[in-house]
């Protein structure tokens, strides 16, 4: 436990330090700052537009932070033979990987706590009192999607090259996203073998709509009674999966 501690709290200074992360963040205190003036413009009030950006918002900085931070910090480190310098010490790499995942998903928790703390003070300020609950439920389901992603960047990290990792990472969120439409087309197909792939990766891939619930909160709709609890538990073991994935690849990885 101490080793993945130590993983963990390495890959932290490291993302810190990268510039990378501060120009994301300053991206979306621009966003927010804008989302404040949008909302006189907007058919919406200015609460529903700034909880829909800030939602927006968190969702795009976790996957850049997924995607630049993430496949950089492990592809980095094999590209450079600089891993050589920790597996060489007692250190298992099943806990080389949960180390770099969780030093990753506490760096992408913080970065969301900064920008929920923006917009529900703002939207504090403009309101008068505190937003509904529901935003948080919101915040809680992107930062399981993102550990999704976190993993899956991972996972791709172990065996291909930092661009493609990045490439792939893109395409994994993009799917996820569509599952459902990869759903209908495999029903509107004629073509035995086809409808067979495409249902394949319907069952393969994640369903992060799954974890979209910013309509609902802006909107004020109503959420199914246990959504957020099934999601969250979906979430964790989809990324128990990728992360178990990860360490099977990494461990056959000849380094």
């Amino acid at each position: 436990m101490r080793t993945i501690y130590l993983v963990a709290l390495n890959t932290f200074k490291e993302t810190v330090r990268n510039k990378v992360l501060y120009n994301i963040l300053l991206v979306a205190a621009v966003v927010l700052l804008l989302a404040m003036s949008f909302g006189d413009l907007s058919v919406m009030s200015r609460v529903q537009v700034m909880s829909d950006f800030g939602l927006a918002t968190m969702s795009l900085t976790g996957l850049l932070l997924a995607v630049f931070i993430g496949v950089g910090v492990l592809g980095a480190e094999i590209a450079d033979k600089t891993v050589y310098g920790v597996l060489c010490k007692p250190v298992d790499r099943i806990q080389f990987i949960v180390g770099k995942f969780s030093g990753l998903f506490v760096t992408l928790a913080l970065n969301f706590l900064l920008i929920a703390l923006i917009f529900v003070t703002a939207i504090t300020i403009m309101t008068g009192h505190a937003p509904r609950a529901e935003i948080f439920s919101a915040v809680l389901l992107l930062l399981v999607e993102m550990s999704v992603i976190i993993a899956a960047a991972i996972a791709w990290s172990c065996f291909t090259t930092p661009t493609l990792a990045a490439i792939f990472t893109l395409s994994f969120y993009v799917a996820g996203h569509l599952n459902d439409l990869i759903t209908l087309s495999a029903d509107a197909q004629s073509n035995p073998f086809v409808k067979t792939i495409l249902t394949a990766l319907h069952y393969i891939l994640p369903n992060l709509e799954y974890f979209n619930i910013r309509t609902a909160v802006v909107f004020g709709l109503t959420i199914a009674q246990g959504h957020i609890f099934f999601a969250t538990i979906y979430g964790l073991l989809y990324t128990g999966l990728l992360l178990l994935i990860s360490s099977i690849l990494f461990d056959r990885k000849d380094l």
